[in-house]
């Protein structure tokens, strides 16, 4: 009778862990499936956003050509074909062109049109009438190139009438090297595709414009309404290879054009399993161990009665045999279980994204898979190395790595976990930058360190791409400037000119009169190619870190400047409270005169907009920079008169994307990325503050000897 019970109990129990089992496997689906979707979606977005960035850049630098050409004597002229061609070189554009009312084309890349060529008749102008303001067409062959292209069209307006259309073609090549290659797991890729399915990029070729997606992808048919109800979702198809796919879409703003991304279920789910394994686990561990635990209670009293019941019957020797198996199966057990969690801890050493190395004392005593395919060394090469001997001599910002290192492990050894960039060697020669994680431990008495290595190359190199695009934006904005920096030179020369008839008429082409007309014209001329120099200078990314000198940049920050300013009416000085000519810092010279550029177009903003609230021309209008220094640091202070900064937004201003002018005239990155530049690339510091009169933004950098090689 006992031992039916007991069977009985048993039996139950098992049903029980069964059940328990379902709904655990079920939970963990759950978290797999909208984890998946959730770092897909993520993907899609990201990158949704930089085709955003780069389009939105690209409508700035036509936007800036059609303000500083002649609208009301459009013709191909020196004067109109200047900013179109500068354009051009600033954005990477194929050609930029002019279609007026009449029917004529003024092009910057000097195409001479066939005869019959009418510029109102094609799509990129007939996509700007429709519109009535900048926008950018779908993909269509160019008759220069032959190739796909895009056009950034935007009207020409005089007097509230469109007297013809601006646009601006970027081959769609470009959009696929910039953002197409993007990788997703192994085999997944990114494309575009209009709302109705039509492919637009993609690295197939073939499908671009002459397939739409749900033809080439027949699962997808009944799920493209998706595209239509959502900004951002995540659908799942049975692909044409015959596996599982899942496809995970953002939709590009001011368009209905949709950046998606799309990877085989195996691959999304492998990258996922490594964040929910852990979690999945646990779970199933504790259900399990509960009921094994309410089991082995239930057994244990069974046992415990069948033992009382049985105890007559059985003999001592049988006992002690009984007892002695159980200890024999607990052994085992704990055998098992010790290399389960062995092998499960090392399987997650081994398949991490991350690398990882421990160190005993000074030398690398295990690594992981991810270590020996970032290095490019064999196993055997890394086991037994120093950190050092895997680093250049020097780091990118100049120091020492042995010193650097050495003030690390003195943090470390105050239990604090250390992380910070690092740049290491590859088998190949080649330096490449890290974020670096490392912590000291002690195991079996033993101390040891971990380190955990993360590429961040792209980042870096997203970073850097990032900056010189809003360089180039901004450029874009200073055509305008250069163009009011040379009119009066122009009219000068031109006055030169006309002198030179009048006198002729009146016989009076002296010696002496011609060669004062030769070194004003001289001079002049010297003044618009300086102007050029100073563009072209800024426009440049710095292709390496070293010593600047502070009060130059400061110097040639203001005169890319001093044309936009004096225009605006503003008064613009530059305060020096050193007594020296020359104050030298750390860093890249380009991207520090682009940040005091960012900072003094901010001031001159800032003016304008109190004087345009205020309604009153006669209020101040100053911007005054002042450089100081003491023996360790160089500070330089930019203060205008402008309307301050809100409260509220103080801590939200250097934020990315963050911007109180509006989408249309600030992208929200100027201040974010002139703070990256001081902080991040030159190890200063970038703060901002409110004065009675305006706003005031300060930045101290570290100050070094003129010679300093660091």
């Amino acid at each position: 009778m006992p031992n039916k019970k007991y069977i009985i109990t048993v039996a139950a129990l098992s049903v029980v862990i069964l059940v328990a089992t379902g709904i655990n496997h079920r939970i963990t689906q759950h978290i797999v499936n909208k984890t998946i979707a959730d770092q897909q979606e993520e993907i899609a977005v990201k990158a949704a956003d930089t085709v955003e960035i780069w389009l939105a850049q690209q409508m700035k630098i036509l936007t800036a050509t059609a303000d500083s050409v002649p609208l009301p004597a459009l013709a191909p002229n020196d004067e109109t074909l200047k900013p179109l061609k500068m354009a051009m070189k600033a954005g990477h554009f194929s050609d930029v062109y002019i279609g007026r009312s009449d029917g004529l084309l003024i092009d910057g890349a000097d195409w001479t049109p066939p005869t019959n060529y009418d510029p109102r008749l094609r799509p990129w102008y007939q996509r700007a009438i429709t519109v009535g303001e900048i926008s950018f067409t779908t993909p269509y062959i160019d008759l220069v190139t032959n190739k796909f292209v895009i056009a950034l069209v935007k009207p020409l307006i005089v007097n509230g009438k469109i007297i013809g259309v601006m646009s601006a073609d970027t081959v769609l090549d470009t959009l696929v090297d910039n953002v197409m290659n993007l990788k997703v797991g192994e085999t997944g890729h990114a494309f575009i595709v209009q709302k109705d399915g039509t492919i637009l990029v993609h690295r197939n070729q073939n499908y671009v414009m002459q397939q739409k997606l749900q033809d080439i992808e027949s699962d997808l048919a009944n799920r493209l309404n998706h595209f239509k109800n959502k900004d951002v979702g995540t659908v799942t198809y049975h692909s044409k290879d015959m596996r599982d796919h899942v496809l995970s879409f953002s939709q590009i703003d001011n368009s209905d054009w949709f950046m998606c991304v799309t990877v085989p279920r195996i691959e999304a789910y492998s990258i996922t399993r490594k964040t929910t394994m852990i979690f999945a686990t646990e779970m199933a561990l504790r259900v399990l161990g509960f009921l094994a635990l309410v089991a082995l209670f239930v057994v244990g009293l069974s046992g415990l009665g069948l033992y009382f019941y049985r105890k007559s019957y059985s003999s001592a020797i049988e006992q002690h045999q009984l007892e002695l198996t159980g200890i024999n199966k607990d052994l085992q057990w704990n055998i098992i279980k010790r290399k389960e969690v062995e092998t499960y801890y090392k399987t997650l050493f081994n398949v991490a994204n991350d690398a990882f190395m421990i160190t005993n004392g000074s030398k690398c005593a295990e690594c992981n898979h991810k270590a020996i395919e970032l290095f490019g060394f064999p196993k055997n090469d890394i086991i037994g190395k120093g950190i050092l001997e895997l680093s250049p001599v020097n780091q990118p910002d100049g120091s020492s790595s042995a010193h650097k290192l050495e003030k690390i492990l003195s943090a470390a050894l105050h239990d604090e976990q250390q992380v910070f960039r690092w740049s290491f060697i590859k088998s190949d020669g080649m330096e490449f930058p890290t974020s670096v994680s490392w912590k000291i431990f002690k195991l079996k008495d033993e101390e040891l360190t971990l380190y955990s290595i993360r590429d961040i190359s792209k980042r870096v190199d997203a970073e850097m791409q990032l900056i010189q695009a809003h360089k180039l934006a901004a450029a874009g904005e200073m055509l305008g400037a250069i163009a009011h920096q040379w009119r009066q030179p122009l009219n000068t020369l031109s006055t030169y000119i006309s002198s030179l008839q009048a006198a002729h008429y009146n016989n009076k082409l002296e010696k002496s009169f011609v060669e004062k007309l030769v070194t004003g014209a001289n001079r002049q001329i010297h003044f618009m190619s300086k102007t050029i120099d100073d563009f072209r200078n800024f426009s440049k990314p710095s292709k390496s870190k070293g010593p600047v000198d502070a009060l130059k940049v400061v110097i040639s920050a203001v005169k890319l400047l001093e044309a936009q300013v004096k225009h605006a009416d503003i008064a613009l000085s530059v305060i020096n409270k050193t007594s020296t000519h020359s104050l030298m810092v750390f860093g890249y010279r380009r991207e520090f005169v682009h940040v005091l550029v960012n900072l003094l177009v901010n001031a001159k903003d800032a003016i304008l907009q109190r004087t345009l609230e205020a309604g009153d021309a006669t209020l101040a209008k100053t911007i005054k920079v002042v450089v100081s220094h003491d023996e360790h640091i160089v500070q330089i202070e930019i203060c205008d008169s402008g309307c301050g900064i809100p409260e509220d937004l103080m801590l939200r201003i250097f934020n990315p994307y963050f911007t109180t002018k509006g989408s249309t005239s600030g992208s929200g990155l100027g201040l974010y990325m002139s703070k990256m530049i001081v902080e991040k690339q030159m190890s200063g510091s970038l703060t901002a503050a409110n004065t009675d009169s305006g706003a005031k933004f300060t930045i101290k950098l570290n100050k070094i000897l003129a010679d300093s090689s660091q």
